[in-house]
């Protein structure tokens, strides 16, 4: 199948590819569920096409045929079959977060020492620095009432019957 997606797109321009990419994957992170709740079958196919397609796109750019496996085989794995894993130990979600975090940070190292440092700083920002932020801000959160809201019934403490007269 690689020496197939190789040659795939070989005949549309690379604006094309780098766009219908950004397409596919816009759409990939628009529908994909990310909540505990069982999502919808159809939303998870479309998620799961959009992301395997813009794979397939940006795999049809490279080279030889190792790269083009090794780019489907990643995709994959993090579009098919990680979000399975996740689903299935939500319940255990921090473990498995450190230990994506540190497997990421191995692998980072292991391409690059430059990706290391400005890694670690993504994840403390993300995991620590915006939630510790958004705790203290709740504080500070103020509920506006307005011509917006629903209408709210008062009771006007009307001690006769006015329909029994």
């Amino acid at each position: 199948m690689a020496p197939i997606i190789e040659s795939l797109t070989r005949t549309i321009s690379d604006d094309t590819i780098y766009a219908m990419v950004t397409v596919g994957l816009l759409v990939n992170f628009a529908i994909q569920n990310y909540t505990p709740l069982p999502a919808d079958y159809m939303s998870t196919c479309v998620s799961l096409n959009a992301a395997i397609f813009s794979a397939v796109c940006l795999a049809s750019r490279l080279d030889n045929v190792n790269s083009v496996l090794l780019t489907m085989i990643v995709a994959i794995l993090f579009y098919g079959i990680l979000p399975i894993i996740r689903d299935r130990f939500r319940d255990r979600a921090s473990p498995l977060t450190v230990l994506l975090v540190l497997s990421t940070l191995c692998l980072a190292g292991l391409v690059s020492a430059v990706f290391i440092l400005p890694l670690v700083a993504v994840v403390l920002v993300c995991l620590v620095l915006v939630p510790v932020v958004f705790v203290r801000l709740q504080r500070h959160k103020d509920n506006i009432f307005g011509p917006w809201d629903e209408a709210a019934l008062k009771d006007i403490g009307c001690s006769r019957n006015i329909y029994a007269e």
